[in-house]
């Protein structure tokens, strides 16, 4: 299948990964942006831009004219308030489907929600995700839609697993988590492969799926402790961090952005998420329904993001 696909948060981490691949499968990819993408200036990337954002209704019809598919990667990551995450992740997801119900109502709807759905009590985040999906399954109607969860994601242009890989560089790495925990993970590539491969499904249902780079059980700390220092060519040593060290450190950063204005990912109500003992990927799986296969191992993704951060003189 092919046609035009509607994109949301192309700007993003995600986002950016996933037109590239839709490009490049011979989708012609429309995105709304709040401003203009470096991307569309290149001569290799194709996309349609349309200027807008989520609380515009204008813009969504602009976005949604014709489209036979959508993809929704726009949402917060971090926030300064619970609010904010309500309000984008799943108020968007609203206003998106409302207007697909009367501009695009028999194109496909493929969400990128997250695994951490899966667990909404432990933080705002995880909840607006859920809530999220709810509203998808409310507001879709029999359009066929897909929700996909995937868990940690990580690649080239994440600055987020730098300061794991720079304390990897010096030998010594401190990391938090509960005792035996386990954690999925993803390459941002393999993603983006597999947002294709769900829209080229001839047959869709109305359900959640979840993925991940295909290594049973996820990886425990040790693992990826071990993995990053094989990176180096160093053994670094590694220290879990309780939760009762973690939560300071968490306040603190809270107080930062409350102070700053500026949201970080680490916030006190962050902690529950990052000390939960199984974000691992479970089912159904993506490789169940769809023939799509992750390219990359911990190991194979991890070398490659070093490569990035070393071409960017990151590290």
């Amino acid at each position: 299948m092919s046609g035009i696909v509607a994109l949301t948060g192309a700007t993003g981490f995600v986002g950016a990964a996933a037109a590239r691949s839709l490009a490049a499968a011979g989708w012609r990819v429309r995105v709304l942006v709040r401003r203009m993408p470096q991307a569309a200036l290149m001569p290799d990337h194709c996309l349609e831009v349309v200027l807008g954002d989520l609380d515009d209704a204008a813009s969504l019809q602009r976005l949604l004219g014709g489209c036979d598919a959508i993809v929704h990667s726009a949402g917060l990551v971090r926030a300064l308030t619970p609010l904010e995450f309500f309000r984008v992740n799943e108020g968007g997801t609203a206003q998106l489907l409302e207007v697909a119900a009367r501009i695009a109502p028999t194109a496909r709807f493929l969400q990128i929600s997250s695994l951490a759905a899966r667990e909404p009590q432990l933080s705002p985040y995880a909840a607006s995700k859920q809530a999220a999906e709810a509203k998808l399954a409310a507001l879709a109607g029999a359009r066929d839609w897909i929700a996909l969860r995937p868990p940690a994601v990580y690649g080239p242009h994440d600055h987020e697993l730098l300061p794991l890989f720079k304390a990897a560089k010096l030998g010594f790495l401190a990391y938090p988590a509960s005792p035996g925990a386990r954690v999925s993970t993803i390459h941002v590539a393999d993603l983006a492969t597999a947002i294709v491969s769900t829209l080229q499904m001839p047959i869709w249902s109305q359900r959640i799926v979840e993925l991940d780079d295909e290594h049973p059980g996820g990886h425990d700390w040790m693992e990826i402790v071990e993995t990053l220092g094989h990176c180096f060519g160093k053994h670094p040593q590694a220290v879990r961090l309780p939760r009762p060290m973690m939560e300071p450190i968490a306040w603190g950063m809270s107080i930062v952005s409350a102070l700053t204005g500026h949201a970080q990912v680490l916030s006190w109500q962050k902690v529950a998420e990052l000390y939960h003992a199984d974000w691992v990927a479970r089912g159904p799986r993506l490789s169940e329904l769809a023939p799509w296969r992750p390219r990359f191992s911990l190991a194979d993704g991890f070398a490659d993001t070093l490569r990035w951060y070393r071409a960017e003189a990151l590290l």
